[in-house]
């Protein structure tokens, strides 16, 4: 294995987005952000929603979208099998890096008119909210799920908000749930 790289996977339960060698993983949890690099001490923590950057072994950079989830990072000997080849900075461990979250997606994939009318109905929402004109118990996870187009009642399959980048979805999204 090259210098620095060690296993990275980004899975969700539909999919698996990356699996492979990477030099770096920059993603937020609720206790700020966090770069873990090889070696890095092993831990198991939260992932707020965030843009998940993997810097790859030859140096290009994936983005992903995440709504969410939990890391875990292992420095163990054979810990990267499969993943990437070799040990890490100490003899006889190498490093791996699970990302399980519920909804995510690469950033070239996220439909932008899916996400501006997410935002848009966040936006609503929020100001019914505010103006009194909604009630506070309604299920904005079935509003969402039907802007989206998909069935909030869907078999297997936990309907939440549109992945996407947008800082302002998010502030939105965060808004309407303290305020509740």
């Amino acid at each position: 294995m090259a210098d620095g790289v060690f296993g990275v996977e980004v899975v969700t339960p539909e999919q698996s987005l990356y699996a492979g060698g990477a030099r770096s993983v920059v993603l937020a949890t609720s206790d700020g952000a966090l770069t873990v690099l090889d070696g890095h001490t092993p831990l198991v923590g939260d992932v707020v929603p965030c843009e998940v950057r993997l810097e790859e072994a030859e140096g290009s950079v994936q983005r992903l979208a995440v709504h969410g989830g939990f890391l875990q990072v292992d420095t163990s000997p054979g810990a990267a099998e499969g993943l990437a080849e070799g040990d890490g900075p100490l003899p006889g461990l190498s490093t791996r890096v699970t990302v399980l979250a519920g909804v995510a997606e690469r950033a070239e994939e996220i439909d932008v008119a899916r996400a501006e009318l997410a935002k848009e109905a966040s936006a609503q929402r929020l100001a019914d909210l505010n103006a009194g004109r909604a009630p506070a118990g309604e299920d904005v996870e079935e509003d969402v799920a039907t802007v989206v187009g998909r069935s909030a009642r869907q078999p297997g399959r936990r309907p939440g908000p549109v992945p996407a980048i947008y800082e302002k979805e998010m502030e939105l999204n965060s808004a309407s749930f303290f305020s509740e």
